[in-house]
C-alpha cells in the first residue's frame, strides 16, 4: 500500500504544475442543500493527465496541447485516484479560457466568454463525464472525447477540464470545494501574420474596482491565439492641462484567445478631472505590437470614446457657440432693418 501511495504522490506533483486549487470554506448544511451534492463526496482526489506522444511541447508540460489537423475526433485520458477511506464523486466540466482584468488567463470559468469574439467555443468540441464515482483507494481512467467540427478551425481554442470534489469535516462543519483545472489547448490551421486582426479597444468607462475608483479600458483580442509575454501600456493625457495624466504599465501579461478584459487605471486617491483626453494604448507581445490612439471625454461620473470631429467640436465649442450667436444677431439686425425700412416706406406713401 505504501508503494502505491508513493506512486500516486509522484504524479500528483506533476499535476500540481498546472492544477488550480480552490478551497472555499462555507456552512456545510447550507451549501449541501443549495448544491444538492451527494453525501458520498467527502474528500479530495489525485489525478494525472496521460499526455499523448504527439503532445505539442512534449510530455513534461502537465497539460494537453493537441493538434487537430489530421484527426476529426480523438480521445485523451486522465488517471484519477481516491487515496481516502471514503467513497467520492468527481464532477467534470469543460470551461473556456478567458482573460482576467489586467491580463492573466482564467481556466475556471470565472468570467463569461465574449460570444462576439468567440462564436464557437472550444467547450462545444470537448466532452467529459459529468460524474465519476471512486471507491476508497480506487483508480479509474477518465476519458475525454474531442471533435474538431465540420471544418478545421484556424488558430487555437483554449479550454480546461475542470474536475471537482467536496471535502466535508464532520467535526468543524466546514466543507471545502476543490477544483483541479487541466489545460486542454486545441490547435487548428496555422494562423498567418496576415490573418491577425490585432488588439482593439471598443469601450472605456469609470467604475469601482475593489471599492477603489478606476478608469477601465476594455481590450479585445479578436484572434484565436494566445498573446504571450505581453506588455500593456495605457496613458490618458488631458488636452488642456499638461500636468493631468492617468497611466498604467503592466509587463509579462498573458491574454487568452478570442477574449476581452479591462485594464484598470487606478486613480489612487486622485480626483477625476473632467475634460477631453488623448488615450495611447500600446500592447506589445511575442506575436506583434499594436498602438491605438483615441480621444476620451471624461465627466465627473463617466468616460467614453469620442471621434476626432467630436474632439474638434469640444475643443472649439465656445468659439463655435459665439460664432452662432453673432450670426443670429447679424441676421436679426438685417431682418429688423428691412422690416423698419418697409414700414417707413409704407408710412411715407400713406398706406
Amino acid at each position: 500500500m505504501m508503494k502505491q501511495f508513493k506512486y500516486y504522490g509522484s504524479w500528483l506533483l506533476i499535476a500540481l504544475a498546472t492544477v488550480l486549487l480552490i478551497a472555499s470554506p462555507v456552512n456545510a448544511k447550507a451549501k449541501a442543500k443549495k448544491q444538492n451534492i451527494p453525501t458520498e463526496s467527502k474528500a479530495t482526489f489525485m489525478l494525472m493527465p496521460e499526455l499523448p506522444g504527439d503532445n505539442l511541447g512534449g510530455d513534461h508540460l502537465g497539460y494537453f496541447n493537441l493538434s487537430m489537423k489530421k484527426q476529426k475526433t480523438r480521445e485523451v485520458r486522465l488517471k484519477l485516484f481516491n487515496p481516502t477511506s471514503h467513497s467520492m464523486t468527481v464532477y467534470g466540466q469543460v470551461k473556456n479560457a478567458t482573460t482576467n482584468d489586467n491580463g492573466s488567463v482564467d481556466y475556471l470559468g470565472t468570467n463569461r466568454i465574449n460570444t462576439q469574439l468567440l462564436p464557437q467555443p472550444g467547450s462545444e468540441l470537448v466532452t467529459v463525464p459529468k460524474k465519476t464515482k471512486l471507491q476508497p483507494n480506487e483508480t479509474k481512467w477518465l476519458t475525454v472525447k474531442i471533435k474538431r467540427g465540420a471544418q478545421l478551425f484556424k488558430g487555437q481554442k483554449a479550454t480546461a477540464i475542470n474536475l471537482s470534489a467536496y471535502q466535508f469535516n464532520q467535526n468543524t462543519t466546514i466543507k471545502n470545494h476543490f477544483v483541479y483545472a487541466i489545460g486542454l489547448i486545441l490547435n487548428g490551421q496555422k494562423l498567418a501574420k496576415t490573418d491577425y486582426k490585432k488588439i482593439e479597444s471598443p469601450k472605456i468607462k469609470t467604475r469601482f474596482v475593489a471599492k477603489k475608483a478606476a478608469i477601465s479600458v476594455r481590450i479585445d483580442n479578436p484572434d484565436p491565439t494566445y498573446l504571450t509575454k505581453a506588455t500593456i501600456d495605457v496613458t490618458l493625457q488631458n488636452k488642456k492641462w499638461g500636468l493631468i495624466k492617468y497611466q498604467s504599465s503592466r509587463k509579462n501579461r498573458k491574454i487568452a484567445p478570442n477574449s476581452s478584459f479591462y485594464d484598470n487605471l487606478m486613480l489612487g486617491g486622485k480626483r477625476l478631472v473632467p475634460g477631453v483626453y488623448q488615450m495611447t494604448l500600446t500592447v506589445k507581445s511575442a506575436q506583434y505590437q499594436r498602438t491605438i490612439h483615441k480621444y476620451v471625454k471624461i465627466t465627473k461620473s463617466d468616460a467614453s470614446y469620442i471621434n476626432r470631429y467630436n474632439y474638434e467640436y469640444l475643443k472649439n465649442r465656445n468659439l463655435i457657440l459665439l460664432g452662432i450667436v453673432c450670426l443670429l444677431v447679424i441676421i436679426g439686425t438685417i431682418v429688423g432693418f428691412r422690416f423698419r425700412r418697409k414700414r417707413d416706406l409704407n408710412a411715407k406713401n400713406g398706406e
